[in-house]
């Protein structure tokens, strides 16, 4: 979802907001509050048409490090990120989510991979032409680690070293495991397309035996004088 909107569309988004959304929004710069009151906004918009609910009741609980949950729907599973003026939201059906998008400024992150990740994936940076490509290879292995992340409900920190592959190994829907045991579970993660100068990828869990579909939509903004919600 793009974070541009008309001052009345980020009120009425900003009124479906719970206490706690209300208390972060207030906190961040004027630009970035924009920005977060309309993706948490517009998440609740979409998560209340799949419950047909409306989006100001819903009621979140949040995990050990965060990660937020629909207090009395279970069923249903999501996770939100934004960077830049780009929000993307994963949603599924009784299947831990995570999903991550990051903006790509061209610089070369050699050093940075070199530090935090398995060897296969730093020696895939350090091999990039130039800047920009240095910058989108570091930025697909560091989105799939943290949608990784986010989806079992733990800190990045414990993060940058999971092996998300490189090249081939890095297809989409390919298993992946924690060998290391830190993030329990099986997962599948897969690029998502985020338009030019993004990355992101999405995380669900995955027993090996059970297929996943995934489907990318996109979020409007209301027009004026519709309603924002289901």
């Amino acid at each position: 979802m793009p974070l541009s909107a008309p001052p009345h569309v980020v009120a009425r988004l900003a009124a479906l907001l719970g206490p706690e959304e209300r208390r972060r929004g207030a906190q961040a710069h004027p630009d970035d509050r924009r920005r977060f009151l309309i993706a948490h906004g517009a998440a609740r918009s979409v998560l209340g048409g799949y419950l047909g609910v409306p989006p100001e009741r819903l009621r979140y609980s949040y995990g050990r490090w965060g990660k937020p949950a629909l207090a009395g729907h279970p069923q249903l599973c999501f996770n939100l990120s934004h960077s830049g003026d780009l929000a993307l939201l994963a949603v599924a059906a009784r299947r831990a989510v995570g999903i991550d998008v990051e903006r790509v400024r061209p610089a070369d992150r050699s050093r940075s991979a070199a530090r935090w990740f398995p060897a296969a994936e730093a020696d895939f940076v350090r091999a990039a032409t130039g800047p920009a490509q240095s910058a989108a290879r570091y930025a697909r292995l560091w989105t799939r680690k943290e949608a990784w992340v986010k989806a079992a409900g733990g800190r990045m920190v414990n993060g940058l070293g999971l092996p998300v592959g490189t090249g081939p190994d890095a297809a989409d829907g390919t298993p992946v495991a924690d060998p290391a045991g830190r993030v329990p579970g099986h997962w599948s993660l897969y690029g998502v397309p985020a338009g030019e100068g993004y990355a992101a990828a999405l995380a669900v869990a995955a027993p090996p035996s059970v297929p996943v579909r995934v489907e990318v939509r996109r979020w409007r903004t209301p027009r004026a004088g519709t309603a924002v919600g289901c």
